[in-house]
């Protein structure tokens, strides 16, 4: 490994300054089959004690963010005490919003959750003011948070990614089923509006607890997923976002800044986002969005050298190494030459932030990891070549 100049924290303060730092930032998310695999392969001991997410995604142990060179460490609130319910058979898991998911083998044998059960599918107005809403200020939420941050921060260089709240948007297609969801946003739009509505409140309840206790310790807030493309297209048309939409984000994200200037934090606000979501961008910008993730290269219009022309003096970028294709099947040759390609077109002055362009999954081989962080350590070091 090259010597570096800076710390991981200085690196990324850089990079979502739109500065050159000395190599470019570099991170990633797994999920669990995948981590497992990894850890082996790097000559790691097992990690017994992971905890399994509702995308089958892990936190990653810092014994792992140090062998892979990642320069980032992902941390939250606590559960709710309210335990969610349980499903009699314990063929469902479900989650604080009574969503329920089933487990669903693939092929290879690892496994995700897929929401199979909605509790606001077919909601009328008194159902949603009813319903048992999460708390944001449930007080166990906080219970030991200040002191996991503050250790991190000062046992460790890495970064701090806090991920407080909830979605809006996507959350509502989990709640009520997304053909469902689609359905009642054309047909029942009252409806839709009350559950976005509420949705947003929650969200911004969980960032004021958030923020409020530990904003003075992070460097980006990421807003939760939002997935609103597909492989061609948003999922939704320009009218309806702007209708349904883009309202409840804007609210949503002036309170997260709000929020972070009353702490005195300097924190980036990072949105996920999937698919072909480039007619967003320009609204989103205008909102305060300061990174975008995932840059899913083979959607249209996410190519990366069109992206950092027209966007990237207002954008971060955070991922941009094809997960669809060239994580799974390249050759080891392969994954360094897209490594360089994506460096090449997204790192020059600074912005960008390398990653898969998902949670990492088990189709991958460990060895197209480590050529990824190995590609980075070969091509990622400024000045871009």
């Amino acid at each position: 490994m090259k010597k570096t100049s800076l710390s991981s924290r200085e690196r990324v303060t850089r990079a979502i300054n739109h500065q050159e730092p000395d190599r470019v930032p570099f991170d990633m998310t797994l999920t669990v089959d995948i981590y497992h695999d990894l850890r082996k392969q790097l000559g790691l001991p097992p990690d017994p004690d992971e905890k399994v997410g509702i995308w089958s995604e892990v936190s990653l142990k810092e014994d792992f963010i140090e062998k892979m060179n990642l320069d980032f460490i992902y941390l939250g609130l606590n559960p709710p005490s309210r335990k969610p319910k349980q499903s009699p058979d314990g063929a469902l898991i479900y989650d604080q919003w009574g969503v329920g998911r089933a487990k669903m083998q693939l092929p290879n044998g690892s496994y995700y959750f897929e929401a199979v059960e909605h509790p606001l599918s077919h909601a009328t107005l008194k159902d949603i003011e009813e319903f048992a809403w999460p708390d944001p200020y449930d007080p166990v939420r906080l219970e030991g948070v200040r002191e996991k941050f503050l250790r991190i921060r000062k046992e460790t260089d890495k970064a701090i990614v806090a991920r407080f709240s909830t979605s809006i948007w996507e959350q509502a297609t989990y709640s009520c089923g997304l053909q469902n969801w689609l359905e009642m946003m054309v047909f029942q739009p009252e409806i839709a509006c009350a559950i976005l509505d509420k949705l947003a409140d929650i969200s911004m309840g969980m960032t004021e607890v958030g923020v409020g206790e530990i904003g003075d310790l992070i460097d980006i807030i990421r807003i939760s997923g939002e997935d609103l493309g597909s492989q061609t297209a948003t999922i939704i048309s320009p009218r309806m976002y702007e209708t349904f939409v883009r309202p409840r984000f804007q609210r949503s994200w002036a309170f997260v800044r709000q929020q972070l200037q009353q702490k005195g934090s300097q924190a980036k606000i990072m949105l996920h986002s999937c698919g072909a979501i480039r007619p967003l961008l320009t609204s989103w910008i205008e909102m305060g969005l300061d990174i975008l993730d995932p840059i899913q290269p083979l959607a249209k219009g996410m190519q990366p050298e069109g992206l950092k022309r027209d966007f990237g003096q207002r954008l971060v970028f955070h991922g941009g190494v094809d997960l669809q294709q060239l994580l799974p099947n390249g050759t080891r040759e392969e994954v360094w030459a897209g490594v360089h390609e994506v460096i090449r077109a997204l790192a020059p002055g600074g912005g960008f932030i390398i990653s898969p362009a998902h949670n990492v999954q088990s189709d991958v081989p460990a060895e197209n990891l480590i050529a990824l962080r190995d590609a980075i350590e070969e091509y990622g070091y400024y000045p871009i070549r």
